[in-house]
């Protein structure tokens, strides 16, 4: 072909793709659905906001100039109501799947959703045997059964050790994000690996933790941009071998699952493998090891991201912060009185403090460590979600951020005030409806429990230790501003306390 014809050739297929593109973005279902004119035709500007860390921030931002339900790229609807966000998670057979985006994500790019973890499971039937296998040894009572001496030896020790750094600091400041990582990976590695990492004996983060945080990039990159992990750099080509390293180091749970057989729980995957056992089931040994690694990823970074935020946001409060410390000294006074000091944060106890738990959901609705997109594809032949119709190749997102700020479900929804938990008939049934720190339906995070109980057992140690902490010069309004990959976190990457 000559060269002429060639470029010819080239510029008819790319005028055929303009027009086309342009067809659909014009006449296509969506075409009523509000939003800037250019998400009709390229969903560049969305990929540019999620691989800059605004990705929740755009969205919010549509949602607020467009209303609950706007167009944010050619083949993808963000909506925002709680009666969507029923629609989307709502439990069933019939229900809306997940989308391709969550193998993308992992790199499990099995069709097989028996070889997935329950994270990337497209299918709501599989899923749900999974769940059901899963869930007794991630209900409430066993974790506290199995686990919550240990997590409290845990945060105990991380938050006596922000004393000692403190005292070797500059005037006396600790970084507390530093220790709530730390101790978060300590109490998962517990758990899942039968084991610690003992990262707050060491005071720094191991080889597998940095990993996963490098895996977690490779994910979020290859769910993304797919085509980068292709470049012939080693610094890209070693980021890309993480998720396989992580995978190597999480196959020792499985091992340890094993061994530690009727001899007690080593770790959460044995109760879970008799679980599967009396139920006739099987999980192979691949996939024990790929939802090890998922949970490690989803427990760690997480609820230390929380913690952080809630420190800042009630250090920041002078007069949230005394009453806190107030409830906790009359918990503690009360189990003095019964001559039983454990009793004081025992997890149970600590459940029935009524500020301590509204300090936690607060924070956790403004400031809930994965706020982002949940991306979910209809029924198939479609489905009609807020009274309009969308076809089943739609991606429909729903995203707690927005939720969560909605002014017209929450009375001053940017004012962080713990208070509106606390008021009998203080929080509308859509607020309830609204609030989904955890995801929602049976797709909700099923480390919940490990989460909650974890949160409160810091705040409480935090708070009792160190009642006349306050915020270092350094930590501002500016210095905690939210960024977004995937999960948030302060700008600055540190929250700087002086603890007395």
């Amino acid at each position: 072909m000559a060269p002429n014809s060639a470029v010819l050739a080239v510029l008819f297929a790319v005028a055929i793709w303009a027009l086309q593109t342009i067809t659909k973005g014009l006449t296509g279902p969506l075409r009523h659905i509000p939003g800037p004119w250019y998400a009709r035709f390229t969903n560049l500007p969305l990929k540019w906001a999620t691989v800059t860390g605004r990705r929740v921030f755009h969205v919010d931002a549509l949602h607020r100039r467009y209303g609950p339900m706007v167009r944010i790229a050619p083949g993808e609807v963000a909506c925002s109501s709680p009666e969507t966000f029923r629609d989307i998670h709502r439990i069933g057979r019939g229900g809306f799947r997940k989308g391709c985006w969550y193998r993308a994500f992992t790199g499990y790019g099995a069709d097989d959703d028996e070889q997935c973890t329950m994270f990337t499971m497209l299918d709501p039937v599989p899923h749900a045997r999974r769940r059901k296998i899963m869930a007794r040894a991630f209900s409430k009572s066993e974790i506290r059964r199995h686990w919550e001496r240990e997590m409290r030896r845990k945060v105990v020790d991380a938050v006596g050790r922000m004393e000692g750094d403190a005292a070797s600091g500059v005037g006396g400041e600790v970084d507390v994000m530093k220790w709530w990582v730390l101790m978060a990976s300590d109490i998962a590695s517990l758990i899942v690996f039968g084991e610690s990492f003992d990262n707050l004996h060491t005071g720094e983060k191991n080889t597998y933790i940095k990993a996963l945080e490098a895996s977690g990039r490779a994910s979020g990159i290859n769910a993304e941009l797919p085509l980068l992990k292709y470049l012939p750099l080693p610094s890209v080509r070693r980021l890309f071998a993480m998720p396989q390293t992580t995978l190597d180091w999480a196959a020792k749970t499985v091992d340890n699952s094993r061994k530690s057989g009727s001899a007690g729980v080593g770790n959460i995957f044995t109760s879970i493998l008799a679980e599967a056992e009396a139920d006739r089931a099987s999980i192979p040994d691949i996939v024990l090891t790929r939802e090890a690694r998922s949970f490690i990823l989803a427990g760690s970074d997480t609820t230390a991201v929380t913690l952080t935020f809630l420190v800042w946001c009630v250090l920041a409060r002078p007069r949230l912060h005394g009453e806190l410390v107030e409830e906790l000294a009359r918990a503690k006074e009360e189990a003095a009185a019964l001559d039983d000091d454990v009793v004081a944060f025992s997890d149970e106890r600590l459940e029935q403090l009524p500020l301590l738990n509204a300090v936690i959901r607060e924070t956790l609705r403004l400031y809930g460590a994965a706020p982002g997109s949940l991306p979910r594809n209809p029924p198939p032949g479609g489905a009609t979600v807020g009274g309009v119709f969308m076809p089943d190749w739609v991606v429909l997102s729903t995203q707690s951020w927005s939720l969560h700020r909605d002014p017209t479900i929450w009375e001053r929804p940017e004012e962080f005030d713990a208070t509106r938990w606390l008021k009998e008939g203080g929080l509308s049934d859509e607020a309830r409806a609204a609030y989904n720190p955890f995801g929602g339906g049976a797709r909700a995070c099923i480390g919940m429990h490990i989460a909650e109980m974890e949160l409160r057992c810091a705040v409480a140690t935090f708070f009792s230790r160190y009642p006349k902490a306050r915020l270092a010069p350094g930590t501002t309004d500016e210095s905690m501003v939210p960024e977004y990959f995937f999960i948030i976190n302060p700008s600055a990457h540190e929250c700087r306390v002086v603890l007395s």
